[in-house]
């Protein structure tokens, strides 16, 4: 077949799916053609009848454009493909407006293929064949499209290739020859080491780990070291927080007490995160169950954890903002696509419409977010599961006139997808929930939560009735006790007596509650619980009225007399409610207890957010793996392969090895979606393992290292400069998971950084001061250099204090050897022995010491300084 797809990819993305031109294709007719498209051709007017462009209804076709329509069903119609390259295939050599020259070569030669009178020349035509062989030459294969189905391309083979090459470094040699870049050698050991351990568990090796590996010469040490970092639970940690980065993940924010973002204990989503990574759930799974698991798996309590994805969204003052969001980032930190452009009008680059958008937004229009009780817990102030779930199926979506929400269309719009993403959106099947999702109280470990509540609240109050007893008996054996202690006591009394009964209430409705859940309403066994129900709700209904006629008798007795009549009102009022429940109590036995209040919520889901959650997370998608794999290699070596990590589109940057890229993504998904398996390929690559430091020739053709010629140096990020503190100087609590911790204690508390606080105006000042995420969105950490860090290096009491501890426990191993001491405090902190010059220069450091306030030996003092030293040195807070 003649190769016209290649050459018209960028010309059908400018016809489009939709009946009417528009910008993003005039882009890439213009990007992809280049100087030989003629300016008047960068039009809507190549498909468009132009005296009717403005008919924002019809926007009708001339010949060429309606050719291009009807190919479309045509494809479609007998199950083929029919995106951009197969309708072009179809009528490139066509004569669509029959003026005598073929569609293609009237393009090239600045002519319009739907207009008969534009007819090019007998010289155009013969200039037009000379520009199509150059232009096939120039193009001679596939440009890289994100909206193609990923293929795995063929590893390059090359002379002389040992058998066991790492098909990375394949792919990347290449690159290396055509630039004449010679690759670095492999790093020094010792930097290699504190490179793999930083990437992968976010922490620095120990000396007894650093003289491990100093000890294995075996072949394989260094790949042997990789397993057991991966293998560690540390590394759900360290890339924990990188997901967390791309998801937005933000603790609750608000003004005091009212919650305005988020939602108070999200940090289960954390914790999930954290633990998934490290069973290496697929990513797949991964965002199917944080797009969808209360329709996935509706009983998962675990799973249920990870709908934090959409909690985390959540707006208090503005619906219209939180769709948005959940819009606009879904799609970006996923699929790699900017489709919140596309709100107001059709994306301006990208062959996104606008309705496209809106029918995304049918996806989530009936989900909402709510806080479910937890095993141990009542209060879900205290404690509870944010989630996520369907709260209105019948939601409806409007496309907004540009954008404006209250501009509404008339016509509600079904959920879909974009269809330049091609892929199969799978059919939406309404989800039945069980019980414990629609009405989640109903729960055993609910009722087994209120029931420890009940008895906690009969000892609770049964010890301050056992002590005023003691009280009581007291005063009597002295003087009589006064009103007000009567008072007291007779409260405290009915409190007990009102806290046993509620006991005694919960016991038989529970045991009902069951009884009925599982259809055995009208057994014998239902009917004794229900009538021990009914008994014990009226004796607890009479104790009750019995208190609030004490306290209304009491409250009289203590008003003054100008103000009785309304005291004296209560307590007649009190009166008689307790001889209505007197009466209710002794009345004949009853099953028609009041059943316990219990939310409930609705008892489908749409299964919307399930059917977008498997289009996503499908092999089929052109754009999940490319940007799964796309965002970890920018974490491994500080630069994408898309440096436009949330922008695929024609507006991001391309790839700087597209092939690379690709095989990476189909291995990947052929891996079972696995991340392990992907951070293992990688760092076992010689790319990876090559050494940092630089050479003028490779300087001079890559200076910003895109070719990955050698390792690129780059800044740690902001909790791990924290954590790495504590961790070499043996602070560091290794606790995992659990609720967040104040963001004001992180420099007192010893726990991991991502376990702190972090929301809008709650950030540890430590994080913030080294480029700590940010809450809005943080696709891409962008490091700075500052004058605070190096400031916060020297004055924190973090680093102070961690120089102290380390000097000391560094000399109580080294003894009164200073040169011994300067190799141990350099393999401490920076996980290398100290070079000729600085063993040379730290020893008369360490001699000049004098006595301080802090410290009364001068060694000591000495060696605490050179630590504090190292710890502020450039290679403690960086990667190489």
């Amino acid at each position: 077949m003649w190769r016209k797809a290649a050459i018209f990819t960028a010309v059908l993305m400018f016809f489009g799916t939709a009946a009417h031109g528009r910008p993003p294709h005039k882009k890439a007719m213009a990007d992809y053609f280049g100087p030989r498209l003629a300016p008047k051709l960068n039009d809507c007017r190549t498909c468009h009848i132009a005296d009717e462009l403005d008919d924002p209804e019809t926007k009708p076709h001339n010949p060429f454009g309606k050719r291009l329509k009807l190919v479309r069903k045509s494809l479609r119609k007998a199950g083929k493909k029919a995106s951009i390259p197969e309708r072009l295939d179809a009528v490139a050599e066509e004569d669509s407006d029959g003026d005598g020259a073929v569609n293609v070569l009237e393009l090239l030669t600045g002519h319009n293929p739907g207009e008969a009178d534009d007819i090019p020349t007998l010289a155009e035509l013969e200039t037009g064949r000379k520009a199509l062989a150059e232009f096939l030459a120039s193009k001679g294969s596939k440009n890289w499209d994100p909206y193609e189905p990923v293929s795995r391309p063929k590893v390059p083979q090359s002379d002389g290739q040992s058998p066991g090459r790492n098909p990375i470094d394949a792919f990347l040699a290449a690159d290396l020859a055509q630039r004449h870049l010679i690759p670095r050698p492999e790093a020094p050991r010792a930097i290699l080491l504190r490179r793999v351990f930083l990437d992968l568990i976010g922490l620095p090796p120990t000396l007894e780990e650093q003289q491990a590996y100093r000890n294995d010469a075996s072949d394989d040490a260094y790949e042997r070291v990789v397993d057991r970092l991966l293998a560690d639970p540390r590394h759900g940690e360290r890339w924990g927080r990188h997901w967390m980065d791309v998801w937005r993940y933000s603790d609750w924010a608000g003004y005091q007490a009212q919650v305005r973002d988020s939602q108070p204990h999200i940090w289960r989503w954390r914790d999930w995160i954290i633990e998934s990574i490290n069973r290496d759930q697929g990513y797949d799974r991964m965002v199917l169950e944080m797009l969808a698991a209360d329709e996935a798996a509706p009983e998962d309590r675990d799973a249920l954890r990870a709908t934090g994805y959409l909690v985390r969204n959540y707006k208090l003052l503005s619906r219209e903002k939180w769709m948005q969001d959940v819009v606009d980032h879904t799609t970006q930190a996923f699929l790699g696509v900017t489709l919140g452009c596309a709100r107001c009008h059709d994306h301006m680059y990208d062959p996104l419409l606008q309705k496209e958008y809106y029918q995304v937004r049918a996806v989530f229009e009936p989900h909402n977010v709510r806080i479910d009780r937890v095993a141990g817990q009542s209060d879900v102030a205290k404690d509870g599961l944010a989630r996520a779930f369907d709260a209105d199926p019948a939601a409806k979506t409007f496309l907004f006139v540009r954008g404006d929400d209250r501009n509404p269309g008339k016509d509600p719009l079904a959920p879909g997808v974009p269809e330049a993403l091609g892929g199969t959106f799978p059919p939406i099947t309404p989800v039945p929930l069980p019980r414990s999702a629609y009405a989640p109280d109903s729960r055993a470990t609910v009722r087994a939560t209120l029931l420890d509540d009940s008895r906690k609240a009969v000892t609770a109050t049964r010890s301050a009735r056992e002590a005023l007893d003691v009280r009581l008996a007291l005063a009597l054996v002295g003087v009589l006790p006064t009103a007000k202690g009567l008072d007291t006591y007779y409260a405290a009394l009915m409190d007990s007596k009102i806290a046993e009964a509620r006991q005694q209430a919960l016991e038989p409705l529970f045991r009902a509650e069951a009884l009925e859940e599982s259809g055995r309403k009208d057994s014998d066994a239902w009917r004794t619980a229900a009538t021990e129900t009914t008994a014990a709700q009226r004796r607890l209904a009479a104790l009750e009225a019995g208190k609030a006629e004490l306290l209304a008798r009491q409250g009289r007795r203590a008003t003054p007399p100008t103000k009785r009549a309304e005291a004296d009102k209560a307590a007649a009022d009190a009166l008689k409610a307790l001889a209505r429940a007197d009466a209710t109590e002794a009345l004949a036995p009853s099953t028609a207890f009041t059943p316990r209040a219990i939310t409930s919520y609705p008892t489908t889901s749409t299964g919307r957010r399930l059917a977008f959650a498997r289009w996503i997370a499908s092999n089929d998608n052109p754009l999940t793996a490319r940007v799964a794999v796309n965002h970890v290699w920018l974490r491994h070596f500080g630069r994408a392969i898309v440096p436009t990590v949330n922008d695929f589109g024609h507006n991001g940057q391309g790839p700087s090895n597209p092939a690379l890229l690709d095989w990476l993504a189909a291995e990947f998904m052929d891996q079972g979606w696995s991340l392990k398996s992907l951070h293992r390929l990688i760092v076992t690559s010689a790319a990876y393992r090559r050494d940092s430091t630089p050479d003028p020739a490779g300087l001079a053709t890559d200076p910003d290292n895109i070719y990955q010629w050698r390792f690129s140096p780059r800044r740690l990020e902001a909790e791990t400069v924290r954590d790495e503190v504590l961790a070499v100087s043996g602070q560091l609590d290794p606790t995992m998971g659990g609720p967040e911790i104040d963001h004001n204690q992180g420099l007192t508390i010893a726990r991991r950084s991502v376990y702190f606080r972090h929301a809008a105006e709650k950030q540890m000042e430590f994080l913030s001061i080294f480029d700590g995420p940010s809450v809005t969105e943080c696709y891409q950490r962008k490091p700075s250099i500052l004058p605070q860090q190096a400031l916060a290096l020297v004055n924190s009491d973090l680093t102070l204090r961690a120089a102290r501890l380390l000097a000391g426990s560094l000399s109580a191993r080294t003894g009164l050897d200073q040169d011994s001491f300067i190799a141990s405090a350099f393999q401490a902190v920076l996980a290398r022995s100290p070079t000729l010059a600085e063993q040379a220069a730290c020893r008369p450091f360490l001699n000049q010491a004098t006595p301080t306030p802090a410290s009364t030996d001068p060694m000591l003092r000495a060696r605490e300084h050179l630590v504090h030293v190292l710890l502020n040195h450039h290679e403690f807070v960086t990667i190489r």
